[in-house]
């Protein structure tokens, strides 16, 4: 099976390799500012927890899945890893896939990284399942991962409120999804935003 590469304007999404592990471990590190609004509120990942998630995302793989259940999102520009894309089974009896996504390098926040990448994840599982919709789960807390998802046409579809007691706040845990002829409609067409 050939790697997966995908090329945006600002991002590369691609397999993830043994030479990632390094700067996987330091992207990881429980200090990044990261961990505090990706589920927080599952705790922060010790370095020993921290090593185990790089390992098996580096470790060479004989037959990957397809499609690929993570990526490696990388700068475009320099090819430096800042962050991941994955998905994984709400259930799999119904055909529900969940979707990630973590911009773990502070420097790419703000900048449309994680929205091209979301919107480039999105289109690659569309073309490579018979799906009929993909979502995510944030919370209130993590207004960066809202915005993302508004911004490309993804709908808030369940706001659990007050679910989440976090850093001194009380946060809505929620939902946003999106079907593919919703999809199909605002980027194939190269009428959304990009």
């Amino acid at each position: 099976m050939d790697d997966v590469v995908l090329d945006g304007e600002k991002v590369r999404l691609r397999d993830w390799r043994p030479s990632d592990l390094g700067p996987l471990l330091d992207l990881l590190d429980p200090a990044r500012p990261w961990h505090e609004t990706n589920g927080p509120y599952f705790g922060t990942p010790t370095t020993v927890a921290a090593e185990s998630t790089a390992r098996e995302l580096t470790a060479t793989k004989a037959e990957p899945p397809d499609p690929r259940t993570s990526l490696a999102v990388c700068d475009l520009s320099d090819g430096r890893l800042i962050g991941r894309v994955s998905w994984y089974w709400e259930s799999r009896e119904t055909d529900w896939r969940r979707m990630g996504l973590v911009i773990y390098d502070e420097r790419f926040w703000g900048g449309g990284f994680g929205t091209e990448a979301l919107r480039m994840w999105t289109t690659y599982l569309f073309s490579r399942t018979d799906t009929l919709r993909l979502d995510f789960a944030t919370f209130s807390g993590n207004p960066g991962m809202i915005a993302v998802g508004r911004r490309l046409g993804f709908v808030e579809e369940g706001r659990f409120r007050r679910a989440r007691r976090w850093s001194g706040g009380v946060h809505d845990a929620v939902v946003y999804g999106v079907l593919r002829e919703e999809w199909d409609r605002r980027h194939r067409s190269g009428t959304g935003p990009a």
